[in-house]
């Protein structure tokens, strides 16, 4: 299995953005670049990215200095994102107070936008939005409380106490997704909070101590009762909502009993490949967006026996394309 291809393949990873590192360290260079007409900026306000909308379809509104500064206020630093299609590009959290006045602009939930961006748009809007949230979130020294300044491009966040100065860096907690099968079914599981007969992968977060792989045998365990056995790697998808990494794994099952141990989820079921398909035709089984690596590792083993693509008859069956 080729991992890279397979984890390049999830939305919102950004292979496609040079993040120039090198430029990170030169203030003064910056500076001329964010004044530059070559830089781009993407705001964005509260957890909204900024999207342009034409006849054409939707794609990430890349704004100019001079427009940028003529429609928001900014609320924090620029953040030095990288080159992307040539151009030098900057996120930045604006004010609640700002519009986007030029024709064709709206901001809106990069999670809804998402299947109708190009996938390389979702990617650098994907980085935009954690990075910002990340800065929002350490505008204060966790130490000390002082008022933190942003450095090397937006990449560190500095406390301005001279007896401090602790440095803090951007941040992915690591989470764990997991597809358990057992001979011909697999298993899935629905939170009361989902829409309508959605139903997904196991997934929890990693806790200190322990490995992505020990946190796949103990989630398993603790969502729904059953054992695993075999764990092997499938890929990971960055998720900037608002700042996690999913580490997806493929399992074997050492047991089918069902105990829904934590209550985290409403309902945990065994399904073949058939019964999706039924259940999928009734309405009663729908599975994650196809934006999600919940869908792609649902996909991969569904489609290793299966007549028709997963994909095919999520189009032909449900209506939540979201």
């Amino acid at each position: 299995m080729d991992h890279l291809s397979n984890s390049t393949a999830n939305l919102f990873s950004s292979v496609t953005v040079d993040r120039a590192p090198e430029y990170r360290l030169n203030n003064e260079e910056l500076s001329v670049l964010a004044d530059s007409t070559n830089a781009r900026f993407l705001p964005v306000l509260d957890s909204q990215v900024l999207v342009s909308s034409s006849t054409t379809g939707y794609a990430v509104a890349a704004l100019t200095r001079s427009i940028f500064d003529a429609e928001f206020h900014p609320a924090g630093p620029m953040i030095y994102l990288g080159r992307f299609n040539g151009e030098h590009h900057f996120a930045i959290d604006i004010e609640p107070a700002s519009s986007a006045h030029t024709a064709g602009h709206l901001f809106g939930d990069l999670r809804q936008f998402a299947p109708l961006l190009p996938d390389t748009d979702c990617a650098l809007l994907g980085y935009t939005r954690a990075m910002v949230h990340w800065q929002r979130t350490h505008r204060h020294c966790g130490r000390c409380g002082t008022l933190n300044e942003a450095r090397n491009g937006g990449h560190v966040m500095r406390c301005t106490a001279q007896d401090c100065l602790r440095q803090q860096f951007p941040r992915t907690d690591p989470a764990i997704i997991v597809l358990v099968e057992n001979g011909t079914r697999a298993l899935f599981g629905r939170q009361a909070q989902w829409p309508k007969a959605r139903y997904s992968t196991i997934a929890g977060f990693v806790e200190p101590g322990e490995s992505a792989e020990q946190a796949v045998v103990r989630e398993v365990s603790e969502e729904t009762g059953v054992e695993v056995v075999n764990i092997t790697y499938h890929s990971s998808q960055p998720w900037p909502f608002p700042g996690t990494l999913m580490l997806g794994y493929h399992a074997k099952a050492g047991d089918t009993g069902i105990r829904l141990n934590d209550h985290e989820l409403d309902e945990a079921k065994w399904l073949s490949r058939t019964e999706i398909e039924t259940q999928m035709r009734d309405g009663t089984f729908v599975p994650p967006t196809p934006t999600s690596i919940s869908f792609r590792l649902i996909e991969t083993w569904f489609n290793q026996n299966a007549a028709t693509p997963l994909r095919v008859l999520r189009k032909t069956y449900s209506e939540l394309e979201t």
